[in-house]
């Protein structure tokens, strides 16, 4: 029970998998996403073609009574019951834990929201952008003394969605062994506190506030995003003191006024480099200057320096490397036609699966007949009542 991003991408990471995912849908409304412009394939958003492949699409119109006993007794065979709303929809519709446990008593439930099942926002509307806001991730995004950015990517939802599924992945396992259910809360908010990394254990260990940098490190150097010759931008990022040290022979090796560079004391070792950062950048600036970006990726591969394109989205779904890896792959819809989404990055070795999102109530009358045992005479009571 989820629309947008963050829930559904929790539910197709799990189909991609393998899970069988029935989604839940208000009748005649149906996922928020469907909605979702700029663009559509044949009457399909784009934004909800993305997020529900591999998924099956039930509507049930849970503020009626029919409605709620054929969700009961959906609960009551299903190993999973995910929600991303906020707690008190959980309460008014009899779907907490306590009710669903009634139902099923092994359950996992697993409840996705911006700030979790308690505290003093536990109510508030949240999105991504106020997530990657409050979580402290604008504030290190972008350059210093520029108004703050967010991350292009909804890394808020995504990376909320990957941890909801990996905690449904741990909660079964550990129901395997346990025989118990549980209730998982995920906070897009927490997860967020968790993505600061080492920036807030720098934080927690110093006291000093961590500043936006760009595309460059607060202490490993030589990091940064180089303008070539063509007008293309390189990534540098040398994470280690041999990764630094092959960045400083590469061009003292290619760059005629970098001559020396490799042994310039400013440089020879990483608080060396931290002293002199902005005279590291500018030579580095200088070098990746001076030819165009295809001759140093070339280069760098040759040195053996970790670098990469800074690729835009286009480019980004055209390289070799991931079309290699599956991960743009396409999808025949009945009324979308052909068109081609990305892939699933966990590979197992299993043959990968990827079925179209549903129209909306598709699988309705399967599901209550095949799964819930409804007779043909009660679906079409219940679809004439508007329960279904």
């Amino acid at each position: 029970m989820a629309q947008a991003i963050a829930g559904p991408f929790a539910a197709r990471s799990l189909a991609d998998m393998g899970a069988e995912v029935i989604k839940v849908e208000q009748p005649g409304v149906g996922d928020m996403s469907r909605r979702i412009g700029p663009h559509f394939l044949g009457g399909e958003s784009a934004y909800y073609l993305n997020f529900n492949r591999n998924k099956q699409s039930v509507t049930i119109d849970l503020r009626q009574e029919q409605g709620q006993e054929v969700f009961r007794r959906l609960v009551a065979v299903s190993d999973v019951v995910f929600n991303a709303f906020r707690p008190s929809v959980l309460d008014r519709l009899s779907l907490n834990y306590e009710s669903l446990k009634k139902m099923n008593p092994t359950v996992i439930a697993c409840s996705l929201s911006a700030f979790g099942q308690e505290g003093p926002y536990h109510e508030r509307p949240g999105f991504d952008g106020i997530v990657q806001a409050m979580g402290g991730g604008m504030s290190v995004t972008g350059n210093e003394g520029q108004p703050p950015v967010f991350m292009g990517f909804p890394v808020g939802d995504m990376v909320g969605g990957y941890v909801a599924a990996l905690s449904i992945a741990s909660a079964l396992y550990g129901r395997s062994m346990t025989g118990e259910g549980r209730h998982l809360d995920i906070s897009l908010l927490d997860v967020q506190i968790a993505l600061q990394g080492h920036l807030g254990q720098f934080y927690l260990v110093s006291g000093e506030v961590p500043k936006p940098i760009g595309s460059s490190h607060p202490s490993n150097l030589p990091v940064g995003a180089y303008l070539t010759s063509d007008g293309s931008y390189i990534q540098v990022h040398c994470a280690s003191q041999e990764f630094a040290t092959k960045t400083l022979q590469m061009m003292a090796g290619e760059v005629a006024e970098l001559a020396g560079m490799d042994t310039d004391p400013r440089f020879q070792s990483q608080n060396d480099r931290m002293a002199n950062r902005n005279d590291l950048d500018d030579a580095l600036s200088l070098g990746f200057a001076s030819k165009p970006r295809d001759k140093w990726l070339e280069l760098l591969q040759k040195w053996d320096v970790p670098g990469g394109p800074v690729n835009n989205i286009a480019e980004a779904l055209a390289d070799p490397q991931v079309l290699l890896r599956n991960m743009v792959v396409e999808v025949d819809h009945p009324t979308a036609g052909k068109y081609n989404t990305a892939g699933n990055p966990i590979k197992t070795g299993a043959e990968e699966r990827f079925d179209p999102p549903p129209t909306l109530g598709m699988n309705t009358s399967g599901v209550l007949n095949e799964l819930l045992g409804y007779s043909e005479g009660e679906i079409k009571a219940l679809s004439q009542s508007g329960a279904v």
